[in-house]
């Protein structure tokens, strides 16, 4: 099953800004992740993946749209 990024943070118990906090970004960056308008960098995902305790693999971390115009 694949999460979105809302979806796996609630999974994991967080709030947007508790895991703002813990990734090190204000709200207001994270939410811009979360509404993909940004592209976390690796390390971010893997360290996003890690806190929610769910598969880096089961994540959606960009819209199709995006993926398009980054390839």
């Amino acid at each position: 099953m694949k999460y979105t990024l809302e979806q796996a943070r609630i999974l994991g118990g967080f709030t947007q800004v508790e895991i703002a906090q813990k990734l090190g970004m204000s709200e207001k960056t994270y939410i811009q992740y979360e509404k993909y308008r940004k592209v976390f960098r690796m390390d971010v995902a893997h360290k996003f993946s890690t806190l929610v305790k769910v598969n880096i693999s089961d994540i959606i971390f960009f819209e199709n749209k995006l993926k398009k115009i980054c390839s």
